[in-house]
């Protein structure tokens, strides 16, 4: 998104003077939570560009993004094969002479954002689906529980016309994710429950972390984690969504987690 293009190349303005005066010895790590972590694979994309590939590999350690929004696509997302293998590689990252693993993305599997400017984005109908006012969301569906409420704060927004034409025109993409990704997992009990019995809101613990490549993190959530637009504007759903991004989402359960692998690891 042309947005975060230029407040990313704000920041680097900002960090270039304390990029030039660290120490050789010492390497950055770009970290970042939503959209700071897209913010944090731009910065790097950006010193690629200004500085060359060598330069990241040799000063960048890793860049950690936690829940972070796709802000990339590419022509052609077919893996090629070396060796007969399937090639995992970050296609992106790879267009910029980086490795794959310079980028460590993790997300909870109901966090919507991680969906957003996707295929499988569960929030683009909204703004697709409008009455003739231009505000009336879901207009061609069923009454749903949240409609009046984001009608009124649509009324009251003064930038929503031209937010609503632009979006119309522009958000219909198919961007995806950088780098490698990891699945916070919850434990097994947590589908049945989500399935069966009701809509748990409270953000689990991480019983697992799954590496999953960036090709196959949104076709993936999508068949395991579905977030139609549909379910998504019931209240349960639409909070269970929202927690599973701010905090504590990506706090105590991943700590939690990590403290446990180190104990058996002791």
């Amino acid at each position: 998104k042309s947005i975060y293009l230029s407040i990313a190349r704000e920041l680097l303005q900002e960090l270039e003077k304390y990029i030039d005066l660290t120490s050789p010895s010492h390497k950055f790590v770009f970290t970042g939570h939503s959209i700071g972590g897209s913010l944090a694979i731009l910065l790097t994309i950006l010193l690629a560009n200004d500085r060359g590939a060598s330069f990241v590999r040799d000063n960048v350690f890793r860049v950690f993004t936690y829940g972070s929004p796709p802000i990339f696509e590419i022509e052609s997302t077919s893996n090629t094969k070396r060796d007969g293998y399937l090639d995992d590689s970050c296609s992106i990252l790879d267009a910029f002479d980086l490795p794959t693993d310079l980028v460590y993305g993790y997300c909870q599997p109901w966090d919507p954002i991680v969906r957003f400017y996707s295929k499988y984005d569960p929030l683009y109908p909204l703004i697709d689906d409008l009455g003739e006012d231009g505000i009336t969301l879901f207009d061609s569906g069923p009454s749903r529980t949240l409609r009046p409420i984001m009608k009124t704060i649509l009324e009251s927004w003064e930038g929503w016309p031209g937010y609503r034409d632009n979006a119309r025109a522009k958000l219909g993409q198919d961007y995806r994710g950088v780098g490698e990704h990891f699945l916070l997992l919850p434990e097994p009990i947590r589908y049945l429950t989500d399935r069966l019995v009701a809509v748990n809101t409270a953000v689990p613990t991480t019983d697992a972390v799954v590496q999953i490549s960036s090709e196959e993190l949104l076709p993936a959530l999508n068949e395991v984690f579905t977030l139609d637009t549909f379910r998504i504007s019931y209240v349960s759903v639409a909070i269970r969504s929202f927690v599973h991004h701010f905090f504590p989402a990506y706090g105590s359960p991943f700590v939690d987690y990590a403290d446990k692998i180190l104990e058996e690891e002791e």
